[in-house]
């Protein structure tokens, strides 16, 4: 979505992917055949009883200040051999007047062969806007922004062959900003406009990959997990832009010992065209660098790399370590190991449904300018 108190909220509150949005080979036949047998006898055990959830998620980060995220949601099988699916929904409020609410869905069928997420949501956020471009981000000055609109998504996926997934995505955001002026350039002979409005929306269709060898979709400790994307946005199909965007994201999991996982995440992201700025790359957004202010480091073209240890020092509690880097840049060319973003934390996790292997979450997280909390539902990736 469009800016990270919505995609944090999605993520935390419904525990659906709602946001629509690196080579390695394809697993041994039989390691494929174990693994969904593994997940279909865990499964299976309740296969008529699911798992209700009901989770009081505290905010407290520089994007949004303080305050809570609430959200419920119901975890069953549709079917013995497929994984669980997530019906959700969740509103958050925080201290900076900030609210959003959203309903979401995310469904596994047909013994894996299908996987379909949707969801649907409002909002008013009030947010930060440091401009476009790295040396933008390294500025402390910075224009109040409140963002409030609309957005709805879906995103489906059929099963191409052993691991391998192929689909189409569609996602429409409506978008109202409000940019604070009062405080720019006090002083001035002439009298500036307390604020300026604007009002637009965007339209994506897209074509989305995908690759997962996981053994769990909430906390793996084995498997990869691969997506790739591209999206078009224009007016033929109701956007006020004319954008592509493209988004790779490779994740990978070792199981070192029973009780130590090792996990690592690449990711990159790409915009080229008329983008608005909300539409761009950036920091900040839920799982890529923790630690800082959504949207102060943002611009066409990102790449982020990180690692994170779990140890599982109790059957109900974990504590996980993670660094990572990153950096923004107008264009691929301009990419360098300069000034690189660093991003550096601990955090510790409770298990909430043994069943499922999901956890309640809290990290902190250290960045270049600042730092933060994060309360969530799952893993970071």
């Amino acid at each position: 979505m469009n800016e990270p108190g919505l995609a944090r909220a999605l993520r935390a509150s419904f525990l659906c992917v709602i946001a629509l949005a690196s080579a390695f080979p394809l697993p041994a036949q039989d390691e494929y055949v174990r693994r969904e047998a593994e997940q279909a006898e865990l499964f299976a055990k309740d296969k008529d009883s699911g798992d209700f959830v009901v989770a009081p998620i505290p905010i407290l980060n520089p994007t949004l200040g303080a305050g809570l995220a609430l959200g419920a949601a119901y975890l069953y099988q549709i079917d013995e051999e497929s994984y669980p699916s997530v019906s959700g929904i969740g509103a958050l409020y925080t201290d900076n007047k900030s609210k959003a609410i959203a309903v979401g869905q995310s469904a596994n069928f047909h013994g894996n062969d299908w996987k379909i997420v949707g969801g649907l949501g409002a909002y008013d956020l009030n947010l930060e806007f440091y401009g476009v471009g790295s040396g933008a981000g390294n500025n402390d000055r910075f224009l109040p922004v409140n963002q409030k609109g609309w957005f709805a998504g879906v995103k489906a996926l059929r099963r191409i062959k052993g691991d391998w997934y192929g689909g189409l995505s569609y996602a429409y955001v409506q978008v109202n900003s409000t940019f604070d002026l009062s405080g720019l350039l006090p002083g001035l002979p002439i009298e500036l406009p307390s604020d300026v409005e604007f009002d637009s929306a965007i339209a994506t269709l897209g074509l989305a990959g995908e690759y997962d060898s996981r053994d769990s979709q909430f906390s793996a400790t084995r498997g990869a997990l691969f997506k790739a994307s591209f999206s078009t946005s224009n007016e033929n199909i109701g956007s006020d832009f004319d954008f592509r965007t493209f988004r790779v994201a490779y994740n990978h999991y070792w199981s070192l010992k029973d009780t130590l996982v090792l996990a690592a995440r690449g990711s990159g992201c790409a915009v080229p065209g008329d983008a608005p700025y909300y539409a761009l790359c950036k920091f900040g957004v839920f799982p890529d660098l923790r630690g800082y202010v959504a949207g102060r480091y943002r611009d066409e073209t990102m790449l982020a790399f990180q690692g994170e240890i779990r140890w599982h020092f109790s059957k109900k509690f974990s504590a996980i370590g993670f660094a990572g880097v990153g950096r923004v840049a107008e264009s691929a060319s301009d990419f360098n190991f300069e000034n690189l973003l660093p991003s550096f934390g601990a955090g510790v996790r409770y298990l909430l449904s043994e069943k499922n292997g999901l956890n309640i979450s809290i990290d902190y997280a250290y960045g270049k300018d600042s730092d933060a909390v994060y309360f969530f539902v799952g893993q970071a990736f």
